[in-house]
Order: structure tokens, then sequence, then C-alpha cells
């Protein structure tokens, strides 16, 4: 008898914590289902959000809204108006300590997840060309050197060691590799690049992607397309070459990125190829990316470029920057967000869409494309990665780092003359570095 009761209790008790469960799933919106297919959290979600909130996921924030850079003093009300606008994204490369920018990030994320109506978290962001862009991080040799070493097993331990850093503070974004190519050798970027040969370039740029982002931090392919053979060597300069050289020369390393690598987001550029600014290129960013590649992911302007449309390319309107204007040949070419730096132009999209001017369905798609990204790096699920700060030592310049970056500096070793048996130096002598780049943040 007493059995009985107690089986028919369990009965209804396990009864009763199904019912709950349906229920919880039931109220539970569809793009917090972890386990819900990304497409239909993309749908659930896009359909739920106001213009605003779509707004706000197409342009660039930054922690220096509601964090003084100086003093490491909050600011709460810079930290409610930069989400209001800026939502999608913030960026947090700044030389501060390191508890700054986790504890920062950290009230940023918490605002998203519980003062605003749909939750949605955001991408942080910094750089990352051979190291994570923090003090004291691991510092690898520059791309254009370690590229020389042909080891593309090194170069994806190092992506995973570098995401592995980035994570450790809070960062889920780094604005790298470059798969542009060294053409122009008086171009000052040169350095940052892999090769000249789009082959390797393509190799390196798919290794660093795939160590990157085998921890979930988005790396971001740069800068499309055809950038690094400025005329004169001046950089944003404009670049001529026409469509045989564009699909057989630089099309094919961001091809190895993009498609192969599967890199979940891509930065336009300054110049104009052929006269066609690349911040509005639809032959580029639609035709080729989108209906040839397949690409379903996001593209963004670099800093400021988008301004560029109107001061460098006079396009439209500089004084004030015509902010319609840009928005207007940006945003439906397929330039999805755009960087700060700027006069953030992608403001107007409420008023275009609602004058009628801008459809809706164009600011739909480029949202969806941020919104997949998200869903598919799992930040919904995780939008706090960073370890407690007893664990930074374990996990940001390790041993294991230090020594991959030791392997491959003497992996990327090239003699091409040694005058005067210059080399080897003597162990007993010293080396000065002088000048204002030994001192600068950005330019180790």
């Amino acid at each position: 008898m007493v059995a009985g009761f107690l089986a028919k209790g369990l009965l209804l008790l396990q009864l009763a914590s199904g019912i709950t469960a349906a229920q919880n799933n039931a109220s539970r919106p569809l793009y917090k289902n972890p386990s819900a297919p990304v497409e239909a959290r993309v749908s659930d979600l896009l359909g739920r959000m106001t213009l605003q909130d779509k707004m706000a996921q197409l342009m660039q924030g930054d922690i220096s809204n509601w964090m003084d850079t100086t003093t490491g003093a909050f600011n709460y009300t810079g930290l409610v108006e930069n989400m209001d606008m800026k939502a999608g994204m913030f960026y947090i490369g700044y030389a501060v300590p390191w508890d700054w920018l986790s504890t920062n990030v950290k009230r940023a994320q918490d605002y998203l997840l519980q003062n605003t109506t749909l939750g949605i978290p955001a991408l942080v962001q910094t750089e990352g060309i051979h190291g994570f862009l923090l003090e004291n991080a691991t510092i690898y040799n520059s791309p254009i050197a370690y590229a020389c070493s042909f080891n593309t097993d090194l170069v994806q331990k190092m992506g995973k060691l570098i995401a592995q850093e980035a994570l450790a503070i809070g960062v889920n974004q780094l604005f790298a590799p470059l798969a542009d190519l060294a053409r122009e050798l008086r171009y000052g970027r040169v350095e940052e690049t892999f090769s000249e040969d789009s082959h390797l370039a393509g190799e390196m740029a798919y290794s660093y992607i795939k160590g990157l982002q085998s921890l979930n931090v988005s790396a971001t392919v740069k800068h499309f397309v055809g950038y690094s053979l400025p005329e004169q060597g001046l950089n944003t300069a404009p670049v001529q070459g026409g469509e045989r050289y564009l699909r057989s020369t630089w099309l094919p390393s961001f091809k190895r990125a993009i498609v192969d690598a599967g890199v979940w987001s891509i930065m336009s550029a300054y110049h104009a190829y052929d006269g066609i600014p690349a911040v509005a290129d639809w032959y580029t960013l639609t035709k080729i990316l989108r209906e040839e590649w397949n690409y379903k992911y996001w593209v963004f302007s670099d800093s400021g470029a988008t301004d560029r449309l109107c001061t460098a390319f006079k396009l439209c309107r500089s004084s004030p920057i015509d902010m319609e204007a840009v928005t207007m040949m940006a945003l439906p070419a397929g330039n999805d967000v755009e960087m700060g730096g700027g006069s953030f132009n992608f403001q107007k999209i409420p008023e275009l869409v609602e004058s009628g001017q801008l459809d809706i369905d164009i600011v739909n798609t480029a949202v969806s494309r941020v919104l997949r990204a998200k869903f598919e790096m799992g930040i919904f699920e995780n939008p706090y990665p960073a370890a407690p700060q007893s664990e930074w030592p374990k996990l940001i310049h390790t041993p294991e780092a230090v020594e991959l970056a030791r392997t491959l500096d003497k992996e990327s070793i090239v003699l091409l003359e040694n005058h005067n048996t210059t080399l080897p130096l003597k162990k007993s002598g010293s080396i000065a570095v002088i000048g204002p780049m030994a001192h600068g943040y950005m330019n180790v």
C-alpha cells in the first residue's frame, strides 16, 4: 500500500516537473534556446527587434564612453548613452590595467543582458595582428616575418593562444588577419601582410583564423579588397587593376580565409579600386562576396572610412557630412556595420526607413548577418568568457606562448646578406632601440 502511494507520488512529481519544464520552454523566447537552429534563432530575434534595436547593432561603441582611460573611473551615463545607439559591438584597445578592461567589459555585458528588453550581448573588439593588444600580453613577430616560416601549424597554434589571452579579459573579436598582399614596398603597412604571394597569404590567413576561431573568438579578415597597392605607396590612396587582376591576384587569399576558413567577419577597405570606393562597392561586397561566395556573416568599415565617401571621394557634402547619403551608399552595397572614428552616419537608419528612402529588408539583412555570427560564436550562452584574475597568469603570457613566439622567431629568420660578418652578434653586447616607435604601445 505504502509502496503504491510512493509510486503514484513519484509519478505525479515527474509529471509536474515535466509540465514545469515545458512551460519554461514555452515562455522562453526561441532565440534564447541554444538547441534551436541558428537560422530560427536569428529569425525569432529579428522579429522582436525595434528599428532602434536594429540600428544599434550596426554601429560600433567604445569602452572609453564609460571608462576613463586615464583614471579608470566608471561613467554610468556614458554606458547608457553608448548602448542606446551602439550596442552591437565595442572597442577596448587601450593601454590600461587589465582589471579596468575586464571590469568594464562585464559592466557593459551585464547592462545589455539586464537592462535592455532583448538582452543581446555585444562583440568585444580590439587588435590582434601579431598578438592580443594588451600590455604585457605575448607579442609575436610581424606577419611578414612569421609567414617566412611557412609553418602553418605554428601559426594556427599561435592563433589559438592569442584567443586564449583575449578570452581571459572578456574579448571575443580581433581585427586580424590581413589577407592583403605586399605588392608595393613603399606601402607603410607591408609588415602587416604575409607575403606578395596570394597562395602563401591565403594559407597563413587560413591557419590564423582556424586557430583563433577554434575558441570562438572571431577573426576579422581585412582589407576587402585590393587594398595594398596604392598609388605612390600612400595608405588609402587609389588602386588601379581591373577585374582580371582583382580575381587572379587579390581575391584568392581572401577566398581562402572567407570560404574555406569560415571567418566570422570582414573589414572593408579605405581605398577606391578602379574608382569605386571599397566601402560602397556593391560588386565586391555583394556580387562576389554574397552571390558568388555565399558569405553569410557581416562586413564592417574601417575606422572613419564611411566619412571618406564625402571627405576623400567627394561623392557627397562633407561639411557637415551628408549622413543620409553615406548610409545610402554604404549599407545597401553590403557594408553592414559602421566602425567608430567617424560621424556614425548609420544613426540615420530609422529616419531613412520611415521616410521610405531605405528598404527595411536591407537593414534586416545586415542585422541578421551580425546576429548569425553571434549565435554561432555562442556568445548568447557565454557573453562574458573572462577568467578570474587569479587565473590570468595561467592564460596570458604563459611559458607556452613565450616558447612558441621564440620558435616562430627562429623559423622566420631569413638571412639575405652578412656584411663584414656582422652576425652572429656577441652575447656580451647590447642592442639599442631608439626613437618614438620604441615607446609606442600600438607600434610594438
